[in-house]
């Protein structure tokens, strides 16, 4: 008779996001949502490895209310500030209506950035051929626990070790004070630098320019020079033109923030020429990130340069 093996099934590695077991009274925390009962809401707070906690009935709103399940659903997450803590019994009393807007968009900043925290030393730490959550929790203590307690400031809007493995990905040097082996740095440097090296974005601004003076076609020209002339390595500046008179200003950068102020800088030099030269400019879009590219007519797809020798040779 054949010997039947059944398969070792792996198992799911977690650890709480915090080297804090429990969240303090006033803490803001992510919360889903289990069951709904008389008495209110039961729910597992996500940032402290899912243990329980309850929305009373008249926490969840500041209104009347009518119908619960209009104010929450099993399986929805939903953000929530502390009201009381039995450590004891490991229990967490919650309130929604307590919470401000302000507070809530804080506190789910602050839950994603420690989620790709937890979520790199975690992988990372199946990379190094650690299997059971005691020695993943000693991991993360000496990872991000660590950083989060050294360079801990009361007035960051998350915790630490999110900017320290942000500086990670340009400079592994950063991770040399941390207590672990060569092959847990290596294996957290390469999560580290999956998840978290920026991914270039494309940034588009829309604009038009005319002249009817004298000057024309070269005060138009002259004026978009102005513009291509804030192009750095960084931020690569094309200018292309769209249909008469309407430009597109286009980037593809990794530092969206930084693309937005060259494109501006770069549009401000374009309207101060073309004025200068009795112009017209006028801002259509101001820069968006280009998700869908737009496609140029097939005559208009040349840059800027190419366009504007093509209508000098059209007009002599």
């Amino acid at each position: 008779m054949a010997t039947v093996v059944l398969p070792v099934q792996k198992q799911s590695l977690s650890v709480r996001f915090y080297k804090e077991v429990f969240p303090d009274a006033d803490d803001a925390v992510i919360a889903t949502v289990t069951e709904i009962g008389e008495m209110g809401a039961y729910v597992k707070l996500l940032e402290y490895n899912n243990i329980p906690g309850m929305i009373l009935l008249s926490e969840l709103s500041r209104r009347r209310i009518r119908s619960i399940n209009k104010l929450v659903r099993v399986g929805r997450d939903e953000c929530a500030v502390v009201v009381r803590v039995d450590k004891d019994k490991g229990y967490i009393d919650l309130s929604k209506r307590r919470l401000s807007e302000d507070e809530k968009r804080k506190c789910e900043n602050r839950y994603e950035k420690a989620k790709h925290v937890n979520s790199i030393v975690t992988y990372a730490a199946e990379l190094a051929g650690i299997t059971t959550n005691e020695d993943l929790e000693e991991f993360m203590e000496k990872t991000a626990w660590y950083f989060d307690v050294k360079y801990k400031r009361a007035e960051e809007p998350h915790r630490p070790s999110y900017n320290k493995f942000k500086e990670c990905v340009d400079n592994e040097e950063v991770l040399d004070e941390l207590d672990i082996t060569a092959e847990q740095k290596a294996a957290l440097v390469k999560t580290i630098r999956q998840r978290l090296t920026p991914q270039p974005k494309k940034l588009r601004a829309e604009i038009e320019v005319t002249c009817y003076e004298y000057e024309g076609v070269d005060a138009i020209k002259a004026a978009l020079s102005k513009g291509l002339e804030c192009s750095t390595e960084q931020v690569p500046i094309k200018i292309q033109l769209y249909a008469p008179p309407l430009y597109f200003i286009t980037t593809t950068t990794n530092d969206q923030k930084h693309g937005v102020e060259v494109l501006n800088q770069a549009m401000d030099k374009i309207q101060a020429e073309i004025e200068n030269l009795s112009g017209r400019y006028e801002l259509k879009k101001a820069p968006f990130i280009d998700e869908v590219e737009a496609v140029l007519p097939p005559s208009d797809s040349a840059n800027v340069e190419s366009e504007e020798t093509e209508s000098e040779d059209d007009e002599n």
